[in-house]
């Protein structure tokens, strides 16, 4: 038989079956999967959770639409109910219950109280829970430890914990540039005074670390400030950061680990486990330390020789006021901290004639070493800021002539060095009663406007008749 004449049935149109798009979130589930091993235990489940909220805070920051300005926050947030509401319509699927059951124990607490509902929600349904929620016990705060430099301006914070009788440590390394700034965070276990001793005894070269012990509310005052400061600013462009881990011959996925942009979860939620400070704690520095020290670094023969006293006292003011305003004393900045702040802050905002910045190194050199005698540090202080200075004074001046920062000076309306006034020494409890005393007043004054107005209806209804 001829291929014409085989019988033949006729061929039906071919429908074009319409997929759903995927979902964004769809990735979140698969990865999911890995909670539902039952070997996955407590602290793996919490690190899976935090990168989730980790990549919902990056991606609201640098998202696909570059050109969108909406607010991070209000980005994230949306998100995060996407995820949930993804989350919560798998019914037979108990990776999105044992993911959800991990969103719960991290972030803040409006994310967790969230996840939890929608967690609940999903195992009343009947999706079974994960093995190692049974685990999942209390968390206890134990020791705080700190292995960093002599000044304070950089070193690992490592808060030690305890769940169900074993020991683990989020250890936290922060550097202090016109405030801290969280830089990694590693979860560990072991305790936090184990792993102090540790770093201490496997330092090498020339670089000393000195360990000390934290309260648990100066750690949370430190860390929180760091945080805050990661949440409101935003994570660094991913894209730079992976040329700069290249160009370095660094592990990009190394870096990632240990990045605070994936562990910032696990990290809020561990400090609302420490005591929070009094509110008379949270005040800034002093107002009065501020000038007493600057009368004294003036009186000091440190600043004997300074070309034009004025201008000392001016930069003085400006570096005790910064330290005060970072939970310091007025002589609290290192090597790191005060560099930090004069490459960043104060180049950007803080206006200098071309004169005055020639002579910043000056006043820099007498300044490092009246506040290296005021908090004691001796010849070994003395010797690590002689090595900084050099280079600090060099970059400094380098990077306040540079034309695209005066150009920033122009736009933020840069302030004069001379006519810089003291920030320090409003107590934060101040403020909250001053702004609640303002909000009185402006009660006040719309009841007063209401009375009025009821007033006039009434001498026009009175009119009328």
């Amino acid at each position: 038989m001829s291929p014409v004449s085989r019988s033949r049935k006729p061929k039906r149109p071919h429908k074009h079956v319409q997929h759903a798009p995927a979902s964004p979130y769809a990735k979140f589930l698969e990865e999911a999967k890995a909670l539902l091993d039952p070997e996955t235990d407590v602290v793996e489940a919490e690190l899976w959770g935090s990168f989730a909220l980790g990549a919902l805070f990056e991606t609201s920051w640098f998202g696909e639409d570059e050109a969108d300005e909406e607010d991070p926050d209000d980005v994230f947030e949306e998100q995060f109910g996407e995820l949930l509401d993804y989350f919560g319509k798998q019914k037979r699927r108990p990776e999105a219950l044992a993911g959800l059951r991990a969103l719960a124990m991290v972030g803040e607490e409006w994310t967790r109280e969230e996840a939890l509902r929608t967690a609940d929600e999903l195992a009343a349904a009947g999706v079974k829970e994960p093995g190692w929620l049974r685990r999942a016990h209390e968390v206890e705060p134990t020791s705080v430890f700190r292995a960093g430099d002599l000044f304070g301006d950089a070193g690992t914070i490592n808060l030690g914990f305890r769940r169900g009788g074993e020991e683990h440590t989020v250890s936290c390394y922060v550097s202090d540039r016109g405030g801290p700034v969280l830089e990694r965070v590693l979860v560990v276990p072991g305790g936090a005074a184990e792993l102090a001793e540790g770093m201490r005894a496997n330092e090498e070269g020339e670089a000393k670390l000195y360990i000390s012990e934290l309260t648990p509310v100066q750690a949370r005052t430190l860390l929180a400030e760091a945080l805050d400061r990661l949440l409101s600013e935003g994570p660094e462009d991913p894209e730079e950061l992976l040329a700069i881990a290249e160009e370095a011959g660094l592990d990009p996925e190394e870096l990632e680990m240990t990045s605070p942009v994936g562990l910032w979860a696990l990290l809020s939620a561990r400090l609302e486990l420490l005591p929070e400070p009094d509110v008379s704690d949270t005040a800034v520095g002093s107002a009065e330390d501020v000038r007493e020290t600057v009368e004294a670094f003036l009186a000091s023969k440190q600043a004997a020789e300074l070309a034009d006293p004025e201008l000392a006292g001016a930069l003085a003011t400006v570096f005790a006021d910064v330290a005060a305003l970072s939970d310091r004393t007025a002589v609290g900045f290192g090597p790191i901290s005060l560099g930090g702040y004069l490459l960043d802050e104060f180049a950007e905002t803080i206006e200098l004639t071309e004169v005055e910045a020639m002579l910043v190194p000056a006043v820099l050199t007498a300044w490092a070493e009246f506040t290296n005698e005021r908090r004691g540090f001796g010849e070994e202080g003395l010797r690590l800021w002689r090595e900084a200075l050099p280079e600090l004074t060099r970059a400094f001046t380098q990077v306040y002539l540079d034309d695209e920062v005066a150009g920033l000076r122009e736009e933020y309306e840069a302030i004069p060095v001379r006519d810089y006034k003291v920030n320090a020494g409003m107590d934060l409890s101040e403020v909250l009663q001053q702004l609640v005393d303002e909000a009185r007043g402006t009660e006040q004054e719309d009841d007063e406007d209401a009375d009025e107005y009821v007033f006039d209806v009434e001498d026009d209804e009175g009119d009328e008749e």
